[in-house]
């Protein structure tokens, strides 16, 4: 690969990235969706948690983009290395936001907490896992539809949980990620969809994404597979922030949520893959013309044969038609005792035969004394013992 190539390959990689973590945590902060600049005793703390996998997911979402960005410039035949070296690029350039939510971090107050430290540890953890993440975008083409649809999924839930806050007098509140929590929902129906809001939306996700690698003729594997990549975000995000306190619920339903978010993904890829194909319709389209028909062909002698013969009466078929024989007629053997021959007519004496006189060479031959009397009579015996094997 050229010199030029790998600079520019590198340089949007690591560019796209940051301005995509620059630009997700510039619309986090100005619709509330994130606050690092407030004081929290130690009874709030799992909202401080709740904001740290938004920043862990931020900067595995920054790599995605930067590996897409990417891909784009990736010269044909590119082997794993180039892509490996491009993903590390997208997730130095998704770092960025390591600074970006640190020097906020900075005015907050966490009871028992270094907010500065724990935040910088989960935003370069989240970019560290990028390089995985920007790889998969940079391999797989339903590693980048799964990312794209539950991205937009995650978002426009986000939008729709904070919007109703925006209008004047009301407060912005904390939105966790992959929540649907609007604040004209009770607090009882908000645990519940804390709870089922990420796997359900990984199931749609995957069923979509499913489909798509379906019509697209991708294998079994590579369809069954397609809903992992997306969910797997969320599910990485929420390891990194952590399950919360445990006294709390705050945190801890979101948490378990979203580690049944990606084997909800993949649950929807699989039904997408095993759903049953609808039949070919027999009839002609005017894009697809009618198959061509076989030619009846004719039948064989054999069955020629059995339809003649089952066309008969009864009393005129023969063993051969039906393949049953009688063994009325045969004589019966014990295949033990030996049958009763006839007395053998001697044999008579065979006109003498004049052979012709040859030239010996080496040692003279003597014929051998031959008995066909006894040779013909040991023959039928063994003949007559055999054939009465079967009637034992």
């Amino acid at each position: 690969m050229a010199f030029r190539t790998s600079v520019k390959l590198v340089g949007v990689a690591l560019g796209v990235a940051a301005l995509a973590g620059a630009s997700q945590l510039g619309l986090a902060y100005g619709l509330g969706i994130m606050s690092l600049t407030r004081a929290l005793d130690i009874t709030m703390r799992d909202h401080w948690t709740a904001q740290l996998a938004w920043v862990a997911w931020f900067a595995m979402s920054a790599a995605v983009v930067g590996g897409m960005a990417a891909r784009r410039h990736l010269p044909r035949g590119s082997g794993a290395g180039t892509r490996l070296v491009t993903a590390v690029a997208a997730a130095i350039g998704s770092a960025a936001i390591v600074p970006l939510t640190m020097q906020p971090a900075r005015n907050t107050h966490v009871d028992g907490v270094q907010p500065v430290v724990v935040i910088g540890i989960c935003a370069a953890l989240g970019a560290a896992a990028g390089i995985f993440a920007a790889y998969a975008a940079l391999s797989r083409a339903v590693a980048r539809w799964s990312f794209g649809t539950v991205g937009i999924a995650v978002w426009v839930v986000a939008l729709v949980s904070v919007a109703p806050a925006l209008a004047p007098g009301k407060i912005n509140p904390s939105v966790r990620l992959g929540v649907f929590e609007p604040d004209f929902l009770s607090a009882e129906v908000v645990k519940k969809t804390a709870l089922f809001t990420m796997p359900v939306l990984a199931l749609i996700c995957g069923i979509a994404v499913g489909l798509t690698a379906r019509r697209r003729g991708l294998g079994t594997l590579a369809i069954a597979l397609a809903g992992l990549a997306g969910p797997a975000l969320l599910t990485a995000a929420y390891l990194i922030a952590g399950p919360g306190a445990s006294g709390q619920q705050y945190q801890t339903v979101p948490y378990w949520a979203a580690m049944t978010a990606a084997g909800a993904g993949v649950l929807g890829s699989v039904l997408a893959a095993v759903l049953r194909r609808t039949p070919a319709g027999s009839a002609p389209t005017p894009d697809r013309p009618a198959l061509p028909k076989r030619d009846a062909q004719p039948d064989s002698a054999i069955a020629q044969a059995a339809a003649s013969a089952a066309q008969r009466p009864d009393d005129q078929l023969r063993p051969s038609d039906t393949g049953v024989f009688s063994m009325k007629d045969l004589p019966s053997f014990d295949g033990f005792t030996p049958a009763q021959s006839p007395q053998a007519a001697p044999p008579q004496a065979a006109p003498p035969q004049v052979v012709p006189p040859q030239v010996a060479r080496g040692r003279a031959r003597t014929p051998r004394q031959q008995q066909p009397h006894q040779q013909q009579q040991q023959s039928d015996n063994v003949a007559e013992w055999v054939s009465g094997l079967g009637n034992g």
